[in-house]
């Protein structure tokens, strides 16, 4: 579970076990006794995408620890470490309760049986067949891609060398399938010509250059009168790097 998810349910508990469950002026009493204004205690509870919305900071978990007499760490514990892994939503708010009941502490991601060509394309083939799934943990998903939703990541791999030594022919590779344009200088997986292609696009005030990072492949200017002919699947977005010996 998310450590922040977890500070903010301990809040709550903390103000219910210590206040009593929606007792009126129960946030301005805790707020006095950690030297904050209660409008600070209510933007903790707040959802984390809600605007306005605080995290409990490290320093502010200690603190809420030493006021109440807690033992170190026990408010980055489920339950304040006394409920095992789970966490009462009962008395959150509806939005940050939703977003405890729907945390996934892993995702699994889709591996398709597609390898793109870093080279001069590959035909698509004739059925996107998933062969296998790849579980990441969340925390480090959340905390090391960008990307527009969990649910458009999709797992395949590259062939070729015009891509190296950035991804290599073999690569694993994540892909973000909610990117359907060039709005940003990326690396894409794209058709062009009915051709499958993993190359870097980098926008021009007129058009589009599609560039290999291998300097033996030349620079392909796509005019923006025939930007069309370029379909984009996804945007890469992260790449195991390794070889075979």
């Amino acid at each position: 579970m998310d450590r922040n998810l977890i500070r903010k349910a301990n809040l709550q508990l903390l103000l219910d076990r210590e206040y009593g469950a929606g007792k009126h002026g129960a946030k301005a009493d805790f707020a006095k006794k950690v030297d904050k204004q209660p409008d600070y205690i209510s933007r903790c509870l707040y959802s984390p995408e809600k605007k306005g919305g605080k995290n409990i900071g490290e320093d502010f978990a200690r603190l809420i620890e030493e006021r109440f007499g807690l033992a170190r760490y026990a408010f980055d514990s489920p339950g304040l470490g006394g409920a095992g892994d789970v966490i009462d939503i009962e008395g959150l708010p509806s939005a940050l309760a939703q977003k405890i009941k729907t945390y996934k502490p892993v995702i699994e991601i889709e591996r398709f049986d597609i390898a793109a060509s870093m080279g001069q394309g590959t035909e698509p083939p004739d059925m996107n067949m998933i062969v296998e799934h790849m579980r990441l943990d969340a925390g480090w998903v959340r905390q090391n891609l960008v990307y527009t939703s969990t649910e458009n990541l999709k797992l395949i791999s590259g062939r070729g060398d015009s891509m190296a030594p950035t991804i290599r022919s073999g690569d694993a590779l994540i892909v973000d399938a909610g990117v359907t344009s060039v709005e940003s200088d990326a690396i894409y997986f794209f058709l062009m010509r009915g051709q499958q292609h993993i190359k870097r696009i980098q926008r021009n005030l007129d058009g589009l250059t599609i560039i290999s990072d291998n300097s033996q492949y030349r620079e392909i200017d796509v005019p923006a009168d025939r930007e069309g002919d370029i379909q984009v699947l996804a945007q890469i977005i992260y790449w195991w790097t390794g070889r075979s010996y």
